[in-house]
């Protein structure tokens, strides 16, 4: 019989490894714990009646038993919003994922569906409160950088055509090709969204000062858990987390 597959975890405390390479902003500088999630060989189903279900059921309890102001007032919600502020990044154009992701469900009333695989790692990031971002790893070059922004780059954003200006001071992920992944945990970069023929992925598992490496190891798990529930299971896995 074919063994599982099994969660490789690294632990790292000076940010010196393959994925992550801090130049002009440490990683501690502004209390930014970070998960890097390779999944390799995922099914990528392209429906899942399970999840939607799934989806129904936490949409249905979310609206019945909470409201906005009370998920925001969330502390690992409100965590992403003072690390912001510490960079002097607030207003429309920097609300955290998460976040914005519970503004449209509850002026909505309704989840919006994409893809599977996209679907099943925004609802573990709402049912966790954790920021996570999924990128296609063939469309990466490694290693990654942490940088702390100077106004002079831009990025095209999913949904946009037009590349936005990265302001000086946010912080933000480059490949080793100088392509920006996005801004903050805010927005992802259009070059390496998600599509029906990924099938690497690179999770990037974002906490903040108070939201560290147990909340991003128990993100991590229950996200591979719904990647085998929902989109047919995965090869291989390995956890690289910076502190």
């Amino acid at each position: 019989m074919a063994s599982s597959p099994r969660l490789v975890v690294f632990i790292v405390t000076n940010m010196a490894l393959d994925y992550l390479k801090t130049k002009s902003l440490r990683s501690t500088a502004y209390g930014i714990p970070v998960g890097f999630l390779e999944v390799r060989g995922i099914v990528n189903a392209t429906e899942s009646a399970r999840l939607a279900a799934e989806i129904r059921t936490f949409l249905g309890d979310l609206l019945a038993t909470s409201s906005l102001d009370a998920v925001l007032a969330d502390p690992r919600l409100t965590g992403y919003q003072a690390l912001h502020a510490r960079i002097g990044k607030t207003g429309r154009q920097f609300v955290p994922s998460p976040e914005s992701q519970f503004k449209f469900l509850f002026k909505r009333r309704e989840w919006r569906a994409t893809r599977v695989l996209i679907d099943c790692y925004s609802l573990v990031s709402m049912q966790t409160r954790v920021s996570i971002g999924a990128h296609d790893l063939a469309q990466l070059t490694l290693p990654l950088a942490l940088e702390q922004m100077q106004g002079d780059d831009t990025v095209t954003l999913i949904g946009e055509t037009v590349p936005t200006r990265v302001t000086s001071g946010e912080y933000c992920y480059r490949d080793a090709a100088g392509r920006l992944l996005g801004r903050l945990e805010c927005r992802q970069a259009a070059h390496s969204r998600i599509t029906e023929a990924t099938r690497d992925v690179l999770f990037i598992v974002q906490g903040h000062a108070t939201l560290g490496a147990p909340e991003i190891i128990a993100t991590v798990e229950a996200l591979l858990s719904a990647l085998t529930l929902y989109c047919g299971g995965w090869a291989s896995a390995t956890l690289t987390l910076a502190e």
